[in-house]
Order: C-alpha cells, then sequence, then structure tokens
C-alpha cells in the first residue's frame, strides 16, 4: 500500500512540475500601453529599444498638434507595474520641420534620432522631411528638431518610404523615396556632412525605366562592405516588384544598380515585396510579399540564394485566412537559434481579429520544410489591430515588442492603437 502511495504521489508531483515547467515556457502577450485621443495615436512602424528597456518610436497622429509625435515607452520600477508614455517631441503642422512621422527611428552615438516625416517641408510639394531629433542637455529639458532636408517632388524625390534610415559611423544617411525623381518611380538618396549640423542630399539613383525596378517599399540594408539592398513593391520583369542591389560611387566612377531577382514569375512566388530585409551568415537574403504564394494570394516568407549569375527564391511559408495575411513589416532575425519573426497585417482565426505575430523555424536538415507557429492572434477591439512595423527582438531577453496601428480599447472612438509584448516565444 505505500509503496503505491509514494508511486502515485511522485506521478503527481512530476506531472505538477511539468504543468508548471510548460506554462512558464508559454509565450505570453501584453498590452504594455493603449493610446488615446488625448495623447498620441496610430503607431506605425516598429520600436527601437535601449540598453534600459526603454522603447522608442513614432505616432503619426495626436500630440498637442494632433500630427504626431515621437515617444518613449519606459518600463516600470517594480515588475507588473504600469509602463509610463513620456512624449518626447510634438511635430507641428505647416512648418519647416515636416510633419506626420511615419518612419522608423535610428539612433546615433550621442543619443540623436533620425527619421522621415510623410507630409511638410517644402511649402509647395508638401513632400515629407528627413529630421534630426536631439536629446536635452540636462535631464528634462526640451528635445529640439532639426530639418536635415525637405523634398521637393522633383528629381530629389518625394513621399519618403515609411522605414528606418540606414546611418553610417561617419554620419551619411541613406534612405529612399516612392516617388519622384527621373521617371517619379523613387529615389535612392544619401545625406551627408562634416560638421554634422548642415547635410547634403544627393540623388544616387533614380528608378523606373523600363522594366526597371519601381516604388521602393522597404528600408535600405547595408552590407560590410557599404553597398545597398532594398525592395520595390513594382517593376521588374513581371511589374511584381523586386529585390535590387546598389553600388555606391567610389573615387570618381559612378554608382550601379542592378535588379537581383524579379517577383511574380508565376502565382505560387511572392508578389509586392516590402519590409526590412535580413541577411544570414551564408548571404541568404530573407523578407515577405504582401502578395502571392498560394492561390489566394495572401503573401510569403521567402529566402533569396545568390548563385555565381544569379538569385534563387524558395518559399518557406505562404499565408492564409486562418493565420493572418499580408505581411507589411518584414522579418527580424534571432542570430541564436536562426528563427525568424514577423506580423501579418490582417486577418486570423478570430472573426473580430486582424493580425497575427508569428514564428518561423528552420528545419533540423537543410533543405526541409520551415515550421510556422502563430504566436498571438490580435483581437481589434482588445489587444489592438492591424500590425505594420517590424518586430523588435531582444537579444538578451528574447522578449517580442512591436506596435498595432489601429485597434485597442472601445472607449477610444478613433481605435488609436496599442503597443504589445510577448514573452517566451
Amino acid at each position: 500500500m505505500c509503496p503505491r502511495i509514494f508511486t502515485l504521489r511522485n506521478t503527481l508531483l512530476i506531472m505538477t512540475l511539468v504543468a508548471l515547467s510548460l506554462l512558464a515556457n508559454a509565450q505570453t502577450e501584453s498590452t504594455l500601453y493603449t493610446f488615446s485621443e488625448t495623447t498620441s495615436f496610430w503607431p506605425q512602424g516598429g520600436l527601437l529599444e535601449d540598453s534600459a528597456g526603454n522603447l522608442y518610436g513614432t505616432t503619426r497622429g495626436g500630440g498637442t498638434y494632433g500630427v504626431g509625435t515621437v515617444m518613449e515607452l519606459s518600463p516600470p520600477a517594480v515588475s507588473g507595474g504600469a509602463w509610463t508614455l513620456t512624449t518626447l517631441y510634438n511635430f507641428v503642422p505647416y512648418g519647416s520641420g515636416g510633419y506626420v512621422p511615419i518612419s522608423d527611428l535610428v539612433k546615433d552615438q550621442a543619443g540623436a534620432f533620425y527619421g522621415t516625416t510623410f507630409n511638410g517641408g517644402d511649402p509647395i510639394c508638401n513632400c515629407g522631411v528627413v529630421y534630426k531629433l536631439t536629446p536635452p542637455a540636462t535631464q528634462g529639458g526640451a528635445w529640439t528638431e532639426q530639418q536635415l532636408y525637405a523634398f521637393t517632388g522633383n528629381s530629389d524625390g518625394r513621399l519618403p518610404v515609411a522605414a528606418a534610415l540606414a546611418l553610417t559611423k561617419s554620419g551619411t544617411l541613406y534612405g529612399v523615396t516612392m516617388r519622384g525623381g527621373t521617371w517619379d518611380s523613387g529615389v535612392i538618396y544619401q545625406l551627408t556632412t562634416k560638421n554634422g549640423i548642415t547635410y547634403t542630399e544627393s540623388v544616387l539613383y533614380s528608378f523606373g525605366d523600363l522594366s526597371d525596378a519601381s516604388t521602393p517599399s522597404g528600408p535600405i540594408l547595408l552590407d560590410s562592405l557599404g553597398n545597398l539592398y532594398g525592395v520595390t513593391s513594382l517593376g521588374g520583369t513581371f511589374n511584381q516588384g523586386t529585390l535590387y542591389k546598389f553600388v555606391p560611387p567610389t573615387s570618381g566612377q559612378l554608382g550601379t544598380e542592378s535588379i537581383l531577382y524579379s517577383f511574380g514569375a508565376s502565382t505560387t512566388t511572392g508578389s509586392n515585396p516590402n519590409g526590412n530585409l535580413v541577411f544570414d551568415a551564408g548571404g541568404d537574403i530573407y523578407g515577405v510579399t504582401y502578395g502571392g504564394g498560394d492561390a489566394t494570394g495572401d503573401g510569403v516568407v521567402y529566402m533569396l540564394t545568390p548563385t555565381k549569375t544569379t538569385w534563387t527564391e524558395s518559399i518557406l511559408y505562404s499565408f492564409s485566412t486562418n493565420f493572418g495575411t499580408n505581411p507589411i513589416g518584414g522579418l527580424s532575425w534571432n542570430h541564436k537559434t536562426k528563427q525568424l519573426y514577423g506580423t501579418t497585417s490582417s486577418k486570423n482565426q478570430h472573426p473580430a481579429g486582424d493580425g497575427t505575430v508569428f514564428k518561423l523555424s528552420p528545419p533540423a536538415v537543410k533543405g526541409g520544410t520551415w515550421t510556422q507557429k502563430t504566436l498571438f492572434e490580435f483581437t481589434y477591439r482588445v489587444n489592438g489591430g492591424y500590425p505594420t512595423g517590424t518586430v523588435t527582438l531582444d537579444s538578451n531577453t528574447g522578449i517580442l515588442y512591436g506596435t498595432a496601428q489601429n485597434g485597442g480599447v472601445t472607449g477610444c472612438d478613433l481605435f488609436c492603437g496599442t503597443i504589445w509584448q510577448i514573452a517566451n516565444p
């Protein structure tokens, strides 16, 4: 009798420990902040995390003048407490500094932020600006916004892409616009400075001649040699978008643009790529497309592999209605586990749902099937919806952070959006 009791007790103990372990390792979504009409709203881009765990981003609406803000979200002093939102800067409509910020932020070594706005700047064009936001000299002081360049809508481009700028150690900024240039199909531009105060804009390339790449739809990716990579939503052989490479001019040599891959070769491949790109150690490039894939055309996660003469596309996953559709924000890469993270902008299994957070895990054997897992499904009126920004991965804790552009509690008539986290993804 005693041995049976002992065995039963041990069995129950083991089952309890296993259950607790599974619970501890299960991914948990938390809404860190819900925006409101009285503060700021509509966070469109991704978040930037500092070493103290503070999150930085932009909202394209709200603030003092209703046209967007740069904000900071700080973690609680005590675990389980409320996160604190601080508005660092309120954009001003029809001023010289631009308004309606839509890009992710990049940060230099001095703590200044750089980004773009969709509107403002040139009073005739109202085509957006590149700005710099400098922290105060003393804690609690005002941040200073500086317009680095205002687009005119001519050969210099207009309507900068809603993505982060590329910033080099020397202070040079690279970016792309969706329109403007010789063919009104967008440009690659750079901003250079000698003193960190005055900047000069140069157009490196105009997209859109014949079957060329057209309409940039993601940020610039810099490799170790200083070459630029990006995607366009249109153009290429099938006018379904491209992956392009641009080699900047050096020593009097002209810069060169080349299309590495044209999307849309068949109904099963991806089409209309967007969002950020990630490299692996072998030189493969990973990204997402808004359309293409299976018969429903709800988008894919792809890998492009270089060969001596061309690049080959592999579809790692095709999205469907039950597991989210139409990814926009691109991918984040966990270098330790080789896993990819991203969001879909719409649909999931819930009738009121609007988007998902997903994880893709590599196969155990090269060439095998990648495994998709839906980490979270948004319910629009509860925890937000329509996530369009890149997921931020904390490399130390493994926690994912992101924004949902719309949704949140029903008390916000505009459905103002949220900031969320997922633990143990």
